[in-house]
């Protein structure tokens, strides 16, 4: 699904080429265009069922305002749609032609600061030239108003350039990782659950407008990537949108909740480190060991770091809503085992009180296995606690396409397409389990002609000898 949906009047297309060709030359290259042959609706396309696709995967709506567009009912229409749906996008207004505010819908000049193209001298000159055009047309933006739209575009948390890959830290970090799960460093390479996570990403910018307490409990059975789904997939795009979202960093219970190695605790200390924040652990752990009543003004601090007063606030000013904690905690199954029950209640009760009281705003977004649901749905330390559940399926055979394909497109000397092909052509419909895992490697090509396989090659797919490789491809070959 393409990041950015472009919405406009189809009297206005020329202009909405011209805002196309101007983010692409910018970095922002995966914005869904009806009118675009490639990545646009193709001929015998159902249209509605397009669109509505590529509304529901985007991260970020353009509207593109024109006298056109608000004389428009389904122009209108659309923006209501995504504005009220029960996961709402982002909005960006864009005027390309002189409207009277008169003529916008209230929600829109109520609730969205307008980006105008129009205000000021029209130097900036695009030629384009519209479907059946036959000479082009000539578009002119005014530049401050560009470069109020290529901030509009990074304030929403869309970035130009996706996530690096590799990522700065570590340039040889492999791009298929067996059976491990992927981290917030390979979000780049992360595909085939496009839709999903736009769905999320909806669910958690309702919540952040709601009423408290807030929790999102992403379920699947084993194997299916809730762990690969959260790390790589939501959190890396919650920490990219940090006007909206401060994530702490991922908490998984293992033997201790609180004070283990994947813990509650280093999880804080390395949000207070990342902020700047100067703060023993020792002087954390009495904080937590103070309940939410000790822990709040840390975590204030934490807020408060995250969103400083822009250096032109004036006194009469309207301040931001600050941005909402969020507490990823995943194998949320592992709470509920006998041992270490003790911490894993108190750790529960804690956050409960966190989440049931806006002193700061705080979410929870939970992994867990759907045979253990019942367990948190029960727990007495969380009564009360409203769950909002997302189901994440087995993936779909055609996006084992883009978890194949995908990775390699960012990594010279990749994959050849012609193989991934192949690939896919082995017997795959849905999958889920380590299966899915171990296809985002190359353990299938060792079965092609010319393919070695030595140390090296099976440590970067997750396998810790050519024997335990060689054993998975014996068991994994179709028979």
């Amino acid at each position: 699904m393409a990041q950015i949906f472009l919405s406009h009047s189809s009297v206005n297309n020329a202009e909405a080429i011209a805002i196309r060709d101007w983010m692409k030359a910018q970095g922002w290259e995966d914005v869904f265009l009806d009118l675009d042959p490639e990545h646009g609706l193709a001929p015998g396309d159902h249209w509605q069922a397009v669109l509505s696709a590529a509304l529901a995967g985007c991260e970020l709506v353009v509207v593109l305002i024109s006298p056109d567009w608000a004389a428009s009912t389904w122009c209108k229409a659309e923006f209501l749609l995504v504005k009220h749906d029960k996961s709402p996008k982002p909005i960006l207004p864009v005027i390309v032609s002189p409207t009277p505010m008169s003529e916008l819908p209230t929600e829109m000049i109520a609730d969205y600061h307008l980006v105008d193209l129009t205000d000021g001298p029209r130097s900036v000159l695009f030629a384009v030239t519209p479907p059946g055009g036959n000479r082009p047309v000539e578009v002119r933006f005014s530049e401050d108003g560009l470069r109020a739209l290529k901030s509009g575009l990074r304030r929403h948390g869309v970035a130009a350039n996706y996530f690096e890959w590799p990522p700065a830290n570590d340039p040889d970090r492999p791009p298929y990782r067996g059976l491990r799960f992927l981290e917030a460093d390979d979000a780049g390479i992360y595909f085939g659950r496009d839709a999903p996570v736009s769905d999320a990403l909806g669910r958690l910018r309702a919540m952040r407008e709601g009423a408290p307490p807030r929790m999102l409990v992403v379920l699947g059975a084993s194997g299916a990537g809730k762990s690969s789904f959260l790390r790589a997939g939501l959190l890396p795009r919650l920490q990219r949108d940090d006007r909206h979202f401060l994530p702490l960093g991922v908490v998984r219970r293992g033997r201790a909740v609180i004070s283990g190695e994947s813990g509650f605790l280093l999880a804080l200390e390395g949000a207070c480190r990342a902020r700047g924040l100067r703060r023993a652990r020792a002087e954390l752990k009495k904080a937590i060991d103070g309940g939410a009543a000790g822990l709040r003004p840390v975590l204030q601090t934490l807020v408060d770091k995250a969103s400083p007063t822009p250096p032109d606030q004036e006194a009469g000013d309207i301040q931001p809503k600050p941005p909402i904690l969020v507490f990823p905690i995943d194998q949320g199954e592992e709470l509920f085992q006998a041992e270490g029950q003790v911490e894993a209640e108190t750790f529960l009760e804690l956050l409960k009180d966190l989440l049931t009281s806006d002193a700061p705003a705080a979410l929870a977004v939970i992994t867990i296995r759907s045979d253990a649901y019942e367990r948190l749905q029960l727990a007495k330390a969380l009564e009360g606690v409203r769950h909002d559940p997302l189901s994440l399926s087995p993936m779909p055979k055609g996006s084992y396409v883009e978890v194949i394909k995908g990775p390699p497109q960012g990594v010279s000397g990749g994959i050849a397409r012609s193989r991934s092909r192949r690939a896919l052509s082995s017997n795959c419909s849905s999958i889920s389990r380590p299966e899915a895992a171990r296809t985002r490697f190359p353990c299938w090509l060792s079965r092609w002609r010319g393919f070695t396989t030595n140390t090296a090659q099976a440590a970067s797919c997750g396998f810790p000898s050519i024997a335990s490789f060689a054993a998975f491809t014996a068991r994994s070959t179709p028979r």
